[in-house]
């Protein structure tokens, strides 16, 4: 029988009775569905479309016959790109969104370890000491080293004008779109990316994940924004007159903590218009403070997302819950 180790200790739970642990302990709505089997478990790929895909495309090995490494994973759609297979801490990692230290001791301090090759196991370990955190003072003058524009931003239905604004860069070297993200002090927090080739986004995954567009919202003091997922959807909300910020994907505890701090009075939600953008919500009405107003704005049916919308269809959109 083969063996989920963890550097070198043996997890002695069963990898099916891990994952399902893990459902309950994401807050992010990934691993969706998890289907039991005899060699492989099949489950939602925690990488590719944010974490969020209809169908079941990931598997687990968990077979006997030593084909693959136990409990490795690798999805038929993204298997090829980084994230998209690897061990079981890695796995776990994307799922997470965390560091490859915070997903090992997750799994040592939550189930049954044993020793192997003659170790022994250390101290109790606090996993909140280990939780990603802020850094604060990445040197702004790389953002010099980037151009201004890149057609792919046009083609998003986005100004030179706003992009200009809010520092909009594109790396011709990677070939991805630059979002700096900035707090109130003008330090520059983290440098989100976007592939202009393949729908692919790039967070550190070892901090915390900044509200894009809060340190604008905070600057100015708007009281009403609307919020998004995604930057593109943010700047065309901004440009389209209304203070708009993002939280690239599932909205999580320290954004709604930084939003909590800010001086927004009324919220009006476009998250994308699909069944993750509904629990986003919902995580969002649970998690804010009783003294922020929560405003759910409907898309048109036809509408993926605020990207997708005209002028007239957004302020017809918006209009209503004003």
């Amino acid at each position: 029988m083969q063996e989920l180790r963890v550097d070198n200790y043996v997890i002695t739970t069963p990898i099916i009775k891990i994952l399902r642990q893990l459902k309950l302990s994401l807050t992010n709505g990934k691993l969706k569905d998890i289907r039991d089997g005899s060699e492989n478990i099949v489950v939602t790929c925690p990488h590719h479309g944010g974490g969020h895909e209809r169908t079941p495309a990931c598997n687990i090995y968990v077979g006997s016959d030593g084909k693959a490494e136990y409990g490795s994973y690798r999805c038929f759609v993204c298997g090829d790109e980084p994230g998209g297979s690897g061990s079981f801490v890695r796995f776990v990692q994307e799922c997470f969104e965390c560091s490859e230290t915070y997903a090992k001791e997750w799994l040592l301090t939550k189930f049954d370890a044993e020793v192997c090759n003659g170790a022994r196991l250390g101290p109790p370990i606090d996993l909140e000491s280990l939780q990603p955190k802020r850094f604060i003072g990445l040197d702004k003058k790389v953002l010099e080293t980037y151009q201004p524009w890149h057609p792919y931003l046009g083609e998003r239905g986005l100004s030179r004008e706003i992009c200009e604004f809010f520092q909009v860069k594109y790396d011709p070297q990677l070939r991805q779109i630059v979002f700096p993200c900035f707090n109130s002090k003008g330090d520059l927090l983290m440098m989100p990316r976007r592939s202009v080739d393949y729908k692919t986004f790039y967070l550190d995954k070892t901090m915390d994940k900044p509200v894009y567009c809060l340190d604008y919202v905070i600057k100015n003091n708007f009281k009403k924004v609307v919020i998004t997922e995604g930057p593109f959807d943010c700047l065309k909300g901004n440009q389209f007159g209304v203070p708009t910020i993002a939280t690239f994907g599932q909205i999580s505890d320290s954004q709604i903590n930084e939003i909590n701090k800010s001086c927004i009075q009324v919220i009006y939600t476009m998250f994308d218009n699909d069944q993750a953008g509904k629990r986003f919500t919902e995580h969002l009405k649970r998690k804010i403070s009783r003294r922020i107003i929560i405003e759910e704005v409907q898309l048109p049916p036809s509408k993926k997302d605020l990207g997708d919308l005209t002028y007239e269809e957004f302020w017809n959109s918006l209009n209503k819950v004003m």
